[in-house]
């Protein structure tokens, strides 16, 4: 069987790295006046969101990796906007924080990200916004499902790249 023909416009994945990138551009020109960059706003937004995670779950949440979000969190560290909390049922287990800093600073420039965000989704109806979400988490499932599979995952006839 012939696989199907290479179109880079025709791959899901494609669009989702142009989405990010574009959205990553414009959050940096909003978050310049903090001295924040897009890894410094997922940290932030993650931590606002989920209290008191592990680095290994913060680094799962924002998908960033480990030695880029040690980076970031040792300069939010010294910022004042996080801490670093010990876990009171494993020594071994730090967790991290916001600090009320943190959370002031999430306060002040989360307006200006909500308006980079809504940007990007103006002219989608509500709806569609909801299926994006649906597909995409279920596109998450299916990754987290194969992540035992020692084969990997199966090419598609779809063509998906």
């Amino acid at each position: 069987m012939t696989p199907p023909e290479f179109v880079l416009e025709q791959h899901l994945f494609f669009w989702f790295t142009q989405v990010l990138d574009r959205r990553d551009r414009q959050l940096a020109t909003a978050l310049k006046a903090d001295g924040l960059r897009a890894p410094e706003w997922r940290t932030l937004a993650t931590l606002h969101s989920r209290h008191r995670l592990s680095m290994s779950a913060l680094a799962d949440l924002t998908s960033i990796d480990r030695t880029t979000l040690t980076r970031v969190v040792e300069r939010m560290v010294k910022a004042g906007w996080v801490t670093r909390l010990s876990d009171a049922s494993d020594a071994r287990v730090t967790r991290l924080a916001l600090t009320g800093s943190g959370e002031r600073l999430f306060a002040r420039i989360w307006p200006q990200v909500r308006q980079v965000n809504e940007r990007a989704m103006a002219n989608l109806p509500e709806p569609a916004i909801g299926l994006v979400r649906w597909a995409v988490q279920e596109m998450c499932r299916n990754f987290d499902a194969r992540k035992s599979d020692a084969q990997g995952i199966p090419m598609a006839a779809s063509g998906v790249a």
